[in-house]
């Protein structure tokens, strides 16, 4: 009768998680992070903090979770959640991304730094995962800046362009700077920054430095 009673105990209306604490919560409403991990009104000896956890890390924000499941009716949850780097723009939309190259939405509009990239490849969205050298690589050349470049090199932007362009810089002037991919990107970047350096007064429609051992422009 103990037996049974205890399994009716476990199974019934009762012992149910009635009450979740979040932590850590930043890029993600509370209520998503609730909603997500499927605890609120499960039965607290048959909840799985396993399978909750399984269920939250597939929020693009989040990047690892930690689930505690208190009898009789508590649960906590804390968050790891992604740490931004850039703005990636994609189809009008903005998204973060971190290192490791996961773009995610944000609760807060300051929650990643200004710098900004544009993909011209094709159209993503949150959860979207991209190459973490070529978020690298972007970031890289979104720190640049007319000084490191050359006076008329004004308001510098970086995109990432359909086909083999790869990676650009376009500048109010209307030239740009081209660097393909990722692969040796500072040799790029040094590379176009000594061209600059040498023709400060030069008429550009564009610098090509995609191979770092040649240098291509037009007009040439």
């Amino acid at each position: 009768m103990c037996a049974a009673a205890i399994v009716a105990a476990s199974i019934g209306p009762f012992w149910r998680i009635r009450d979740i604490a979040i932590e850590g919560a930043h890029h993600v409403a509370v209520d998503t992070v609730v909603a997500a991990s499927g605890l609120l009104g499960a039965q607290s000896f048959t909840a799985s903090s396993a399978r909750a956890r399984d269920r939250l890390v597939h929020l693009p924000a989040v990047r690892d979770a930690r689930v505690e499941i208190r009898i009789p009716d508590h649960a906590r949850v804390v968050l790891s959640e992604r740490v931004a780097i850039a703005r990636w723009l994609s189809n009008g939309t903005e998204s973060f991304v971190d290192a490791d190259g996961v773009l995610f939405s944000s609760l807060d509009p300051r929650g990643a730094p200004d710098i900004r990239v544009t993909d011209e490849q094709k159209a993503r969205q949150a959860g979207d995962r991209l190459d973490p050298a070529l978020v690298e690589a972007a970031t890289k050349l979104a720190r640049l800046g007319p000084g490191d470049l050359r006076p008329d090199a004004a308001s510098p932007r970086v995109f990432l362009a359909a086909g083999a362009t790869g990676l650009v810089i376009r500048v109010a002037a209307g030239w740009e700077i081209r660097f393909g991919g990722a692969e040796r990107i500072d040799d790029k970047i040094a590379n176009a920054r000594r061209f600059l350096r040498d023709n400060p007064q030069r008429k550009l429609d564009y610098v090509d430095v995609r191979s770092p051992d040649q240098i291509v422009f037009s007009p040439s």
